[in-house]
């Protein structure tokens, strides 16, 4: 599994065994197995050892795992379960201290995707970035919500404003870059059945430089996934600035009345790339 290739990540509760086989089934690039807070303290056990069950018959770096924190009492046969072959990296929940992900790191060789979801997470980014086995970084908008006393999710019926995490989002995807990681992947959309929230709030995410998000439904998959690809007018567009790039050789020219030079044409290049 190529962990920064992945762009849709579908969470399943790691209580609900019976949900494993269909969640890979659904077409997501990777499934989440959650032992943390999709599972009550009372079922912790029982769902590790129902998850160190279905993991001996899966294929080496088949799922990811959340873990419980570091500091919990769960924490010693999570990293043990980690182990497995089928299991390609850990999600790590509320990331806060780059010196317990380094001993994390001395426990397992697994990637590690750290969950950024606290102000003191994003005041120490650059030393959680640069922890070793450090592969991507997760935005945990609900919690990040939480802890910063913010009037987020508003009622039902009324519209999500997502201006309020643009700062938190911007800073991810500069430390990303800044340590060599892999774009980051943004938080979960909340509403199940909206297709059309679900692709503005993936497209805005893209704009901003994510690659790709976090899913709670097999319902999201396929709309996430369309969300993600090019769009036709975007596809037109890189076209139409590559036949100019051929037509000029390479020269400063306009397109459509815009200029384009280098970092445009290269932009044009990536799209029609992805759609390749």
């Amino acid at each position: 599994m190529d962990i920064n290739a992945l762009q849709t990540l579908l969470f399943v509760p790691a209580n609900r065994p019976e949900r494993f086989d269909k969640a890979l089934a659904s077409g997501a690039d990777a499934i989440i197995i959650d032992l943390e807070d999709a599972v009550p303290a009372a079922e912790k056990d029982a769902a590790s050892t129902a998850l160190s069950n279905w993991l001996e018959s899966q294929p080496a770096d088949s799922v990811l795992i959340r873990i419980n924190g570091t500091g919990s009492p769960w924490f010693s046969q999570d990293i043990t379960l980690c182990r497995s072959r089928a299991v390609a990296a850990i999600i790590v929940p509320k990331a806060d201290d780059p010196v317990a992900l380094t001993e994390l790191a001395h426990l397992s060789e697994k990637p590690l995707l750290p969950f950024i979801e606290s102000a003191l997470a994003f005041t120490r980014l650059d030393a959680i970035a640069s922890a070793p086995n450090v592969a991507r970084l997760l935005f945990g908008k609900l919690d990040l919500a939480l802890d910063l006393g913010m009037d987020y999710p508003p009622p039902a019926g009324e519209p999500l404003d997502e201006a309020a995490f643009l700062y938190a989002r911007s800073q991810l995807v500069m430390c990303s870059r800044v340590h060599g990681l892999g774009a980051p992947i943004d938080a979960i959309y909340t509403a199940i059945h909206d297709e059309k929230g679900l692709t503005d709030y993936a497209r805005q995410g893209m704009r901003l430089g994510f690659s790709g998000f976090l899913l709670i439904h097999p319902a999201q998959v396929t709309p996430a996934q369309k969300a993600l690809a090019p769009t036709s007018a975007q596809i037109l567009w890189a076209k139409h600035v590559l036949a100019a790039e051929v037509r000029e050789k390479g020269a400063v020219v306009a397109v459509s009345g815009n200029m384009v030079d280098l970092p445009v044409m290269a932009r044009a290049k990536r799209i029609m790339e992805l759609i390749e």
